[in-house]
């Protein structure tokens, strides 16, 4: 279940703690990464190096201790250097992972040390630090803000924020449906009725299946994402697995939807509903079906993959109203060290935006 965790309004009361920062090699970090409750695929080592990888960067990873040398936080860092310079850009994605399963909630005075730690290694490093939390982490955006200005951490634009609806499969099914909106409820019983038949399959049994589908649907929306599917088709490994739903109606697939599971979170990737499958409300089933399989493998909170009420809202209308909430992460934050490197790499990364501007 989501939460809230409780603060202390004034800062200068909270109690002083240091976090000591330790770099740990990546065979590791599935397995404490795993001890933590807001993990999400962006944060498994499945998915960090290709990640990294994809844009130049390095993955690193790290664990935040206190004085009994309990693990309190710990984060995967993607790292793009500035060539020459040595130094350049820190990104965590989804993280600081800041809920540990044998932790209470975090407090005020846990995430200044967090804080504080991750600004130490900014500065003993001379990369500028961005990061963004984890959204099931279930953070309260405004006092976060406080305790991270408080620190030397400013919001930033220079990377995306992330707006999304999280559905909590903890409850029955019964509760569950009750949930949904009338307007979404009512094409799914449309849906539940026309004999849409489901499968549901690791990603690399029906690669081509979901593909074929997927470009179908692609071909005739123009939609053109970030980052294709194709880039999570080769993933494997002991932290992030991914499945496929396929719906398929009178021997023919008509809708597809892809989700990742790391930890107790599942995430919606990647779906395509073909003219049929609209027509038969399919997209609605899919969304159902995959929030009930969440539950069956027993995960707590399902992300539908993000919203823009701007750019897509029949998307947002969509996902909003499959009962889930709706949840912004905080951050992006922003950390610049002392000295000369931080203007150089800024240079360096508005020179790169401009170049590839105009490709």
């Amino acid at each position: 279940m989501l939460f809230s965790p409780k603060f202390d309004r004034d800062m200068s009361l909270a109690p002083a703690q240091r976090y000591q920062i330790n770099t740990i090699v990546p065979d590791t970090w599935p397995e404490i990464s795993a001890q933590f409750r807001d993990l999400t695929y962006e944060q498994s080592l499945t998915y960090a190096g290709p990640a990294a990888d994809r844009i130049g960067a390095e993955a690193e990873f790290v664990t935040l201790t206190d004085d009994a040398g309990r693990i309190m936080a710990a984060a995967c860092l993607r790292i793009k250097r500035v060539p020459g310079l040595g130094r350049g850009i820190a990104w965590i994605a989804s993280g600081p992972l800041v809920c540990p399963k044998d932790q209470p909630e975090p407090d005020a005075d846990r995430l200044r040390a967090v804080f504080a730690a991750l600004g130490q290694y900014a500065q003993k490093t001379g990369h500028i630090l961005r990061l963004r939390f984890a959204a099931p982490s279930g953070l309260e955006a405004g006092l976060v803000n406080q305790i991270a200005e408080s620190e030397g951490f400013g919001i930033t634009q220079k990377a995306g924020s992330y707006r999304t609806v999280l559905i909590d499969c903890t409850p029955d099914e019964e509760t569950l449906m009750a949930a949904l909106h009338g307007k979404w409820r009512n094409p799914l019983r449309n849906a539940l009725k026309a004999e849409i038949k489901l499968e549901h399959l690791p990603l690399a049994e029906c690669t081509e299946r979901f593909d074929r589908l997927y470009r179908e649907v692609q071909a005739a929306k123009g939609f053109d994402p970030d980052i294709p599917p194709e880039f999570y088709y080769p993933l494997t490994g002991p932290d992030f697995t991914h499945e496929v739903l396929i719906a398929h109606k009178d021997g023919a697939d008509i809708a597809a939807m892809t989700i990742g599971h790391t930890g107790q979170n599942a995430v919606y990737l990647f779906g395509a509903t073909s003219e049929v499958g609209r027509r038969l409300n399919a997209g609605h089933f899919l969304m159902w079906q995959a929030t009930l399989r969440c539950r069956e493998l027993g995960r707590k909170c399902f992300d539908l993959g993000g919203i823009d009420p701007d750019t897509n809202p029949s998307v947002t209308r969509f996902k909003q109203r499959t009962g889930g909430a709706d949840v912004t992460a905080c951050g992006p934050y922003e950390f610049k060290p002392s000295g000369l490197a931080p203007a150089l790499v800024g240079t360096a990364e508005a020179l790169h935006s401009r170049l590839k501007g105009r490709k």
